[in-house]
């Protein structure tokens, strides 16, 4: 493992996902500003996910073809103009077809340096490195959301997306300066094969599936919850956008702490990966079912530690399942279809949450949303025994 680039690429995610994060405690109140329905408020928050559902298995097996650097770079130039563009989106439509360039700004950057970080990886040490690099996600999903808030309350609302851009510009130099080029070990004959047709058997293949599966439903109500959770506790709780901002940074705080250690979990206990994921995924869906029951700051705060730890334990073993199939179908196809399955799910969640908080109310969506997540989990470790 190099640790050069694998500490540089750890610090670029954790910049690139604090800027992130650091929108998603006030998306949905300025979106509301601008008079958006629950539904449109979903579109917009599904417009980020669907450019990413489309483009990433494209853009992860053109990395494993053409190197992995120069899309990171294209990726962060673009992600800093999207920033500056949120400032003067001025209606629902407008502030998503930014979202939707914002998405295939990010699926440049986050899956190609998860491919870059597993092209790295030994042998038998998956879940240690992928897991520590995995914790950069969510390291930077806990900040970025409380930091989102302050700012919000200090300064104005507008304040969060010029941050997000300057952080952007940041990583940008650092990935310029600090990374070298990265290359997939190329097949003999993959030049002969068509661009989809060799993407055919990444989701034919039956671990990759259950990946997908649960990555997608998990996609579907953890969407849902950052979507509609601002809107659930300014009703409930009368929170402002700060304490809003610091029940998802403990959520994602603990998603993070955690990834790391399961991860080296995962690697000791390779038998027991399909149990693991399976009462990691069923607790945190659950977890996502009692939301709509709660209406204090206290069962806010102790269900988010809840679905933060519960994802972190599950997930780690789903990453070194995917590791694993990487090594035989190309990390950024691997990395790509991962990314897309999570997208669908992101694009899926907020509208269907939009449509349900419309025509019953924002728990049911909710509890709707736990009861998918339950499903999809049973539904993947099938397919992985």
């Amino acid at each position: 493992m190099n640790r050069k680039i694998f500490i540089t690429l750890f610090i670029a995610t954790v910049i690139t996902m604090t800027g992130l994060g650091i929108i998603d405690p006030i998306l949905p109140l300025y979106a509301k500003s601008m008079k958006a329905t629950g539904i449109q408020l979903g579109i917009i928050f599904a417009g980020f996910a669907l450019s990413r559902s489309i483009f990433a298995p494209f853009v992860g097996q053109y990395s494993d073809r053409h190197g992995r650097k120069n899309l990171m770079i294209a990726g962060l130039v673009l992600f800093t103009a999207v920033s500056v563009c949120f400032v003067y989106a001025k209606s629902p439509l407008v502030l998503t077809l930014v979202r939707l360039l914002q998405g295939f700004a990010v699926v440049l950057v986050t899956p190609v340096a998860q491919a870059y970080i597993g092209d790295l990886t030994p042998v038998g040490k998956e879940g240690k490195y992928m897991n520590l690099f995995f914790m950069s996600f969510f390291a930077g999903m806990a900040i970025g959301p409380y930091l989102g808030g302050y700012l919000t309350d200090r300064f104005n609302i507008r304040t969060p997306f010029y941050t997000m851009g300057g952080m952007s510009l940041t990583v940008l130099v650092l990935v310029i300066f600090l990374v070298p080029e990265s290359f997939a070990v190329k097949r003999d004959d993959e030049e002969r094969i068509p661009f989809f047709k060799s993407l055919l058997p990444v989701f034919k293949d039956k671990p990759m599936i259950g990946i997908m599966t649960y990555m997608a439903t998990r996609g579907f109500y953890r969407w849902g919850f950052n979507t509609f959770f601002p809107l659930l506790a300014i009703k409930a709780e009368k929170m402002s956008p700060a304490g809003i901002g610091l029940v998802l940074s403990i959520y994602m705080l603990f998603g993070s702490i955690l990834q790391y250690p399961f991860g080296l979990m995962a690697d000791r206990f390779p038998s027991q990966k399909v149990n693991i994921i399976l009462a990691g995924g069923s607790c945190s869906a659950l977890s996502m079912c009692a939301v709509a029951y709660s209406r204090s700051m206290l069962m806010f705060v102790i269900l988010a530690i809840s679905m933060g730890a519960f994802s972190s334990l599950s997930r780690a073993s789903v990453l070194t399942i995917r590791t694993e199939r990487g090594r035989i179908y190309g990390m950024g196809s691997v990395t790509g279809a991962f990314t897309t399955s999570l997208s669908i799910g992101q694009v899926l969640g907020p509208i269907l949450f939009g449509v349900i908080a419309d025509i019953y109310s924002i728990p049911v969506a909710f509890l709707v949303g736990g009861l998918v997540g339950l499903t999809g989990t049973i539904v993947s470790c099938i397919f992985f025994k």
